[in-house]
């Protein structure tokens, strides 16, 4: 059975970092999201996201979307069984309301990790070190998008408190060990 890993956490706890690790150690591809925003500098088409135009955007079916500002974004059934065709075990950075919507709608095929750390002083220099606007910080430090692990999720959640680089590898081996069976 194909199996989906969900990293969900706040900004700067590691999500990236962790997705990145996946794929380069263990081959483990991050499943691609769908926009309508232009394509920036650097960015190719069907490797950083889907583009699509609304109308194209209209047609899929989603986990999960969302308006920001002027854009939409998702995540696909399309795009996930588009991966699953070609790898058992793929992974997709979520916030936490889309963490919900695929424990809902596939529950079997989760492995839900939630990364965090041990003081929000780390968060926020982490957010510092890679360059945001201390305005985004602030936001991103407060209220829905701190991404918090709410109550009824955690029975769900393995939970990695990312301090210590080193110890964050070894757990995400022993996920993946007990993944691969």
């Amino acid at each position: 059975m194909s199996k989906l890993i969900l990293i969900a956490g706040p900004s700067g706890a590691g999500k990236t970092t962790i997705s990145t690790y996946l794929m380069e150690k263990f081959h483990i591809p991050r499943v691609l999201t769908h926009t309508t925003r232009p394509m920036r500098p650097g960015e190719r088409a069907n490797e950083s996201y889907y583009f699509e135009s609304k109308t194209s955007f209209a047609r899929l079916h989603f986990f999960e979307h969302i308006h920001y500002g002027n854009y939409q974004y998702g995540s696909s059934r399309e795009a996930l069984n588009r991966v699953w065709e070609q790898h058992d075990l793929v992974s997709l950075i979520v916030d936490i309301q889309g963490a919900r919507s695929y424990l809902q709608q596939l529950p079997d095929q989760i492995c839900f990790i939630y990364v965090t750390v041990s003081a929000r002083s780390t968060l926020e220099q982490r957010l510092r070190d890679r360059g945001d606007d201390p305005a985004k910080i602030a936001n991103r430090l407060s209220g829905a998008e701190l991404n918090e692990l709410p109550a009824d999720l955690m029975p769900s959640a393995t939970v990695i408190r990312n301090d210590n680089w080193e110890k964050t590898k070894k757990q995400l081996d022993q996920i993946v060990a007990d993944l691969q069976g």
